[in-house]
């Protein structure tokens, strides 16, 4: 090592850690306070600068770029190699905490010094684990570089995890004022939550609806959405902080939610910690694994300590007396306080199944056959040496699917008919009258109507035991109709009102916007997960070019042109090499009594370590990695990629799946083609979208308010 790049390596550590004195010196109140917590940011800037630099210059001499980057990865793909590593992503942690802390600090309180806190032990923590640690020789020797985990291969890399960690810094670092709040009923809580908070919300929901978009595109994340550990603790997040978001312009803290709003925030963080301690830590099962198991037990410690804090604090509380109103201004307050209520209850739920799922992996039970539906399945083609790797693989513990929606879905339920009942525009006698009408409509729609039974085929991956839960889910779908008609006739009286028009476009039009989104996505997220279907076919190649495929349902696949190459993208390889990579041509028509309805075509991609094996189980390997999420999560670790053909449309969505073959002589070729097809499913992204929007359109008009209430209060009396 060069002498300049031993002085720059002294440097860049010492910038490190001379952000971390400074945020631990910007805890205790002294005069310099704000100044130390400015030179922490400062460094802590340059250190993550430094780094990044490394990425984008192919520095493999340090070690964190040599183990996940290479030259042929594009410029965010470099950059997004920051946050698929363990010490850069703490270092973006303490980044985003020193930033917020500077911001926090303005406030009376424990809000700064508590986000100064947090600044010094995610800096400490990666100081501890030197992003800046050189490359061994030896491995230097071995490979000039491994790549990037090759699932993380796309733009939504660039954007998805940054959206969700800057969310999760907006929740946890005001920790301190939460506790303040809840403990005394004092500080600055208040008005952080109303700024901060809700941009969390809005942010945290933007980065889990590109996570979605991310997964549709993903063999081994299941679809849209599956109960994955860490999926399920940022659902419990999200489900804290929008009950928070909720109760926000009613909340006192002498009042209404005087406890309820600052614990919802306590446990929001307490949940975003414990998504991130979980992304490391291999006793559950999760499609999320990437970054290795090393800070763990420090997440895992914050989280322990902010549930701490949270029950001493409610202790607190509690033992001087709170004398606290429940709720001030009639029913639909009334109403707010069991939505409130109900969001709690969801993310009380989801942390019960991580609870149950770490349980029942720590004292060693057995996972239950009913939750291995794969399996037995597998079981059939898999040769002996493969057995004892799936059933060790199957027998992990991760979250019990079935009993998440059993607890999930009576609790939507009844958050449709609250928000029906809440947003319908009628005097109270026919507001009442309207939700009765709506729970009848429930009730007929489980024991009489069965819609979901009746429009339920058999033709995807919808289990018996989610069958079983059609009648929960017929209900959901009355109760969240209603929701999204309340919302919808909420929407068009507030644009069309004359009085207060300001008022009413500014806070009731776009909320209104974001529940019907919202109930939009759900209602059709239902449709295309349960009412799915898809159908494989094997076929030889290269006979079957340019010859229709036949599928049920009137579909008709034909495959193209395939090229296969080998090709260096920056992606992991098992031996070092470059890749496999095979694209298709390929189209597909639907028909109806003999007339063409539907046409695309598109481009299929397969790219592996090595070609896929095309004889023998080789096909049916395949075939079932593209059918099934858990076999694919199991099979492809971190060099295989298939990316489908997604045909968008606002009646269904059809997937083709295809992974080529190499150019196998005549008879020889064997490979599986999947069709999947989900009905309804471009709506999901259609309601998440005018959620979304109505959002940000929210918060920018609340933002307004706040600058004029200041402006207000500022200007001198009589001026």
């Amino acid at each position: 090592m060069s002498l300049p790049d031993t002085i720059l390596l002294a440097a860049e550590r010492a910038a490190l850690l001379g952000a971390t004195i400074a945020a631990l010196a910007a805890i205790p109140p002294w005069r310099g306070r704000r100044m130390a917590g400015a030179v922490s940011f400062v460094l802590a800037l340059a250190s993550m600068s430094a780094l990044a630099w490394h990425f984008l210059t192919d520095d493999f001499s340090y070690r964190l770029v040599w183990l996940l980057s290479a030259p042929e990865l594009a410029p965010w793909l470099k950059l997004a190699s920051l946050w698929a590593s363990d010490s850069g992503t703490l270092l973006l942690l303490g980044l985003l905490a020193s930033g917020l802390a500077l911001r926090l600090a303005r406030h009376d309180g424990f809000a700064g010094p508590g986000a100064f806190l947090l600044a010094g032990v995610f800096l400490a923590a990666a100081l501890i684990f030197d992003p800046f640690r050189q490359t061994p020789p030896e491995l230097l020797a071995q490979a000039p570089h491994r790549g990037m985990n090759a699932h993380l291969t796309r733009i939504w890399m660039a954007l998805h995890p940054p959206l969700v960690f800057l969310a999760y810094m907006l929740i946890i670092a005001p920790w301190g004022a939460m506790a303040e709040a809840l403990a005394t009923g004092r500080g600055a809580w208040r008005d952080i939550a109303a700024v901060q908070m809700r941009l969390s919300f809005l942010i945290l929901s933007a980065g889990i609806a590109l996570g979605m978009w991310w997964a549709y595109e993903d063999f081994a994340y299941g679809t849209l959405w599956h109960w994955d550990p860490v999926q399920t603790a940022i659902f419990a997040a999200w489900a804290f902080l929008t009950g928070l978001v909720h109760a926000q312009r009613r909340y006192r803290p002498a009042g209404p939610f005087a406890m309820s709003h600052p614990a919802l925030g306590l446990l929001a963080a307490i949940a975003a910690l414990g998504a991130m301690a979980i992304t490391r830590e291999p006793t559950l099962v999760s499609s999320h694994r990437y970054v290795g198991e090393t800070s763990a037990a420090i997440l895992f410690a914050l989280t322990g300590a902010l549930a701490a804090v949270l029950a001493a604090a409610a202790v607190y509380r509690l033992a001087r007396g709170p004398g606290l109103r429940l709720a001030t201004g009639g029913e639909r307050s009334t109403a707010l306080i069991v939505a409130v209520a109900l969001f709690a209850a969801l993310g009380l739920a989801a942390l019960a199944q991580i609870a149950i799922a770490y349980a029942s992996a720590l004292m060693e039970l057995p996972r239950p056959k009913d939750l291995k539906p794969f399996f037995e399945m597998l079981r059939n083609f898999a040769p002996a040496r493969e057995i004892e790797e799936l059933r060790t693989a199957f027998a992990q513990w991760d979250i019990d699917t079935y009993g998440m929606n059993r607890w999930l879905a009576p609790l939507a339920v009844l958050i449709g008919l609250t928000g029906g009942y809440y947003f319908m525009p009628l005097a109270r006698r026919w507001r009442w009258a309207a939700t009765g009408l709506a729970i009848a409509a429930c009730l007929a729609a489980a024991f009489w109507i069965h819609p979901f039974a009746r429009w339920y085929e058999g033709t995807g991956l919808t289990s018996g035991k989610t069958v079983a839960l059609f009648p929960w889910l017929d209900a959901l779908l009355a109760s969240t109709a209603y929701l999204a008609l309340a919302a919808a006739t909420a929407g068009v009286r507030a644009a069309r009102a004359k009085d207060e028009p300001r008022s009413r476009l500014g806070y009731d039009l776009p909320v209104a916007l974001i529940h019907l989104g919202v109930m939009v996505a759900l209602l059709t997220g239902l449709a295309a997960t349960v009412l799915d279907s898809y159908a494989q076919r094997f076929v030889s190649f290269p006979e079957a070019l340019n010859r229709p495929i036949s599928f049920p349902d009137g579909y008709a696949l034909t495959v193209d042109v395939v090229s296969t190459s080998r090709k260096a993208d920056g992606a992991r390889t098992a031996d070092g090499q470059a890749a496999f990579r095979s694209v298709a041509t390929v189209g597909w028509t639907l028909e109806r009594h003999g007339s063409v309805i539907g046409r695309e075509t598109g481009h299929t991609v397969y790219r592996d370590a090595r070609p896929p094996a095309e004889t023998g189980l080789g096909a049916v390997r395949l075939m079932c990695e593209m059918i099934d999420y858990r076999y694919a999560r199991y099979r492809s670790g971190d060099t295989q990629i298939i990316h489908p053909l997604i045909s968008r449309g606002l009646l269904s969505d059809v997937q083709i799946w295809f992974p080529a073959v190499a150019g196998a002589s005549p008879g020889e070729g064997r490979a599986p083609v999947v069709l999947k097809v989900f009905p309804l499913l471009s709506w999901v992204w259609i309601g998440l979208a005018a959620a979304g929007a109505g959002a940000l359109w929210f918060f920018i008009a609340e933002m307004a308010r706040r600058r004029q209430r200041r402006v207000t209060r500022l200007r001198p009396a009589g001026g």
